[in-house]
């Protein structure tokens, strides 16, 4: 014996979805504060010397990535290294993120629990 099955809320239910996939395409809030909870430390693992390398750190929050920027002529240098000179790397951007991990963790749990409110959704 065959029994029928009545599905509500289908068409509800995806757009809710769709609005989540609209939102999580642009995740430039959370990267920005990311990127801005970064850069002190940043800084700090920054090397020092006039201090022109330390002041030209910005950050900048793209739709899919947190980004440093930095237009002195040697951060590229400093922060990756040129073993040709025996200069080793600062990974100050990459050690950044590894200290920082929990705090990182936080910003995206509360911008996806953002989302995912806003489309009707909970979250745990």
């Amino acid at each position: 014996m065959a029994g029928k099955v009545k599905v509500e809320g289908v068409p509800e239910a995806v757009r809710a979805f769709d609005k989540v996939q609209l939102e999580v395409q642009d995740l430039s809030e959370a990267h920005q504060a990311e990127a801005e909870m970064l850069l002190p430390d940043v800084r700090d693992a920054t090397r020092r010397k006039s201090g022109t390398l330390i002041a030209g750190w910005q950050t900048d929050g793209m739709a899919t990535e947190a980004r440093f920027i930095n237009e002195v002529p040697y951060a590229g240098v400093q922060e990756f290294g040129w073993s040709d000179h025996n200069i080793e790397p600062t990974n100050a951007i990459t050690g950044a993120f590894e200290r920082n991990a929990e705090r990182t963790e936080a910003i995206y749990s509360e911008a996806v629990e953002r989302i995912a409110s806003k489309a009707g959704f909970e979250t745990k």
